[in-house]
């Protein structure tokens, strides 16, 4: 593994290279596929315009908030949560993971993890292909691309996770500032958070980002 602190561009932003093998990547893709998805007519979410499945708790798109809990992350986790843990990279243990899959032309509009909903830590595992992620600066408008390498671990906390939305385009193919060319292919992503609410408070702002109704559905 390599761990880049990104912390100069972004406070709280981490990206770690190689989080998982090959192998390991191989094993995680055939596990979830093993595995009933949600999304494109499918319950529990049929809303959704993207597959995707989730671990330990339900969240609902829909009503954006905590529907049920489903117990312990599954086993086949395990060597990642460790991993996880090992590192420090999240203060507790995830008690939520959410896989998405990504086809190409898919993305995922500019958003904040909702703060009321989601612990100080928000990591995600890139399988399968790279994309660019988008960051930018709720307030200021302040943005950066950063390339998610196939098998990376991106850590958000802090800044990152609270003051920064984070998206992904929709584009075939994407290019980076430094030239990089990434050819856009089917992407498996797994977040671990950590699950500190169901539901999301009256007067609270509900993805934390204090923009229009779009961004709002785009809580992931």
């Amino acid at each position: 593994m390599k761990i880049r602190d990104l912390g100069q561009e972004i406070p709280g932003l981490i990206l770690i290279d190689d989080f998982v093998t090959e192998k390991e990547e191989a094993e995680l893709v055939d596990q979830v596929n093993q595995r009933p998805w949600s999304g494109l007519g499918q319950g529990p979410n049929p809303e959704l315009k993207r597959r995707t499945q989730q671990y330990g708790h339900l969240f609902s798109y829909r009503y954006r908030k905590v529907l049920e809990e489903y117990g312990p992350l599954p086993s086949f986790i395990d060597p990642v949560v460790q991993r996880i843990m090992s590192h420090q990279l999240m203060p507790e243990s995830p008690n939520h993971l959410l896989v998405n899959e990504y086809n190409e032309g898919q993305g995922i509009m500019p958003h904040i993890d909702a703060p009321a909903l989601f612990g100080p830590a928000i990591l995600s595992l890139s399988l399968l292909s790279a994309c660019l992620m988008k960051f930018t600066h709720a307030t200021t408008g302040h943005s950066i691309d950063v390339i998610l390498p196939r098998r990376s671990m991106v850590v958000l906390t802090g800044n990152a996770r609270y003051n920064y939305k984070h998206g992904i385009s929709k584009d075939l193919v994407e290019t980076a500032l430094d030239g990089t060319i990434i050819q856009r292919a089917q992407r498996i992503s797994f977040t671990f958070r950590q699950i500190i609410a169901w539901e999301v408070p009256p007067e609270a702002d509900g993805c934390g980002c204090h923009s229009n109704k779009d961004d709002k559905k785009s809580i992931d």
